[in-house]
Formats: C-alpha cells, structure tokens, sequence
C-alpha cells in the first residue's frame, strides 16, 4: 500500500512540474499574441500608406503597366508558406503543410518555419527555399526583408512569375486559420486624375520602381506579423487545453492519493487493535 502512495505521490509531483512549464508557455504565448496583434495596426497602415503613394506615383507614367513585372504570368510560379517556428500548436501547422501539398504541380514551395520545413521533410517534399521565422515582433522586419531580397533574385533569374503567400491569421486571438493572398505580379493600384500632381524629387519611373519594392517588402511584413500572431495564438490554445487536461489529471490524482494514504491509517489502526487484542 506505502508503494502504491509512494507512486502516486511521484506523479502527482511531476504533472505539479509540468503544470509550471505550461503555465510558463502559456504567459509567453499571451504575451507575444498581444505584442503582435498591437504591431499588426501599424503593418497594415503602412501597406496602405504605400500603395496610396505608388497609386499616384504610377499616374505620373504615361505608359504605366496594370501589373508588375508586366510578363509575370511567363515565369514559373511559387507559394511561400508561412509556418510556425517551433512546435505546441496542436494541429496548426499540419494544417498549413497540408494547403500547401495541394498546390499544383510544379508549383516551387518557399518556406518561412523550421517547424513547416520539418513536416514538409517528413511528408517527402523537401522546400526549393527555407528560412527561420521570426520569434518576436522585432525579427519581423528582417525576416521579410530576408524573403524580399530572395524573391527578387528569383525573378530577376526569371525563374518566378506568379507568386503567392499561404500564412495563419487570427481574429482577435481566436484560433488560427490558413489564408492565400497572391503576392506576383503585383497589379498597380489607381490614383484616377489628380488635380494637382504630387510634388516628387527624382523621375517618375525611378520613383514608382521604389515605391513597388517597398510595397512588396510591406505586404511580405503584415504576412509575416499575421502568421506570428497566428503561431502564438494556436500555442496559446494548446496551452490553456494542456493545463486544463492537467487539472483533471492533478484532481485525479489528489483524490487518488488521499484514498489511499486514509486506507493505509484504517490499516494500521486496525493492525494496532488487533495487536492490543492479542496482547490483552
């Protein structure tokens, strides 16, 4: 019977431990969830103070393409998946591996996640491109900047025409879920007649071959932000589900545990009644 306790005392005090390290992720999954999704309203004007700026740059050009590069839909195509870069996101991240398995053949897959790189591997399709995600919201910049510089150096070898972005997206912290926005070619927004031009400083197609770079480099940004908020979201999910499946086990095993630690007294009182009866 003292084994038996002496068991259950054991496990109780290593599930009492892993409660900890949940509770743990769970505060840092919390915290970097609000991080992102606070940054995310400033990505997302800066995509749309963007595009404002090319709008009226691009009418300045008398011969103004409606989509860039303007032969686009002759180079090969790519979907670039943004994935978790580490794990306890429940079903999350195979979800994402799976859209990604159905694109069609042919199709290069770039992925942004070691995590997705990983399933992919085990799946039997290794990336044409890989790179870590960003683990906080600072990396964010770098880490599109990174894809940005990559994804030019294929199109600039011609090896990419259309190119489209697979990442998770959460609303308001609610669990993720996968969303496709083509990224290449890029279609020029529209400013119409301007009754007074902006006031520019360097020509008109110099300007507008810029503010595309920057354009894209800021719609690869607000992906990255969304997919690192989708990631914590799911783990912090995962988390409050852990800790949850953890106090039952914890409730179990307590009640386990003051079962038999009051079965182990009642046998020893009656060891020493029995002893008592002998003796008299």
């Amino acid at each position: 019977m003292s084994e038996r306790l002496a068991d259950v005392e054991a496990r109780r005090a290593s599930v009492q431990e892993l409660e900890a390290v949940t509770d743990v992720m769970r505060s840092l999954a919390a915290m970097r969830l609000q991080q992102a999704l606070g940054t995310l309203a400033g990505t997302r004007a800066y995509a749309e103070v963007i595009a404002g700026a090319l709008a009226q740059a691009a009418a300045l050009l008398d011969d103004a393409p409606v989509q860039w590069p303007a032969d686009g839909q002759h180079g090969h195509s790519a979907l670039v998946l943004f994935a978790p870069e580490h794990g306890f996101v429940g079903a999350f991240a195979e979800r994402l591996v799976e859209a990604a398995l159905a694109a069609p053949a042919g199709c290069a897959l770039w992925v942004v996640g070691l995590r997705g790189a990983a399933l992919l591997e085990e799946r039997g399709r290794s990336p044409d491109w890989s790179t870590a995600m960003a683990t906080n919201t600072d990396a964010v910049t770098a880490t599109a900047r990174h894809i940005s510089d990559a994804l030019y150096r294929a199109a600039a070898d011609g090896r990419l025409g259309r190119v489209e972005l697979l990442y998770g997206r959460t609303e308001g912290g609610a669990p993720p879920e996968p969303v496709r926005r083509p990224l290449l070619p890029l279609g020029l927004p529209r400013d119409g007649a301007q009754p007074v031009p902006p006031l520019i400083n360097m020509p008109p197609r110099e300007l507008t071959a810029r503010l595309v770079d920057e354009y894209v480099f800021a719609l690869l940004a607000d992906a990255a932000m969304e997919s690192f908020a989708a990631e914590n979201a799911a783990r912090l999910s995962t988390m409050m589900t852990a800790r949850h499946n953890i106090e039952t086990t914890l409730d179990g095993l307590t009640a386990t545990a003051r079962h038999l630690r009051q079965e182990q007294v009642t046998n020893e009182l009656i060891e020493l009644v029995s002893g008592a009866e002998a003796m008299g």
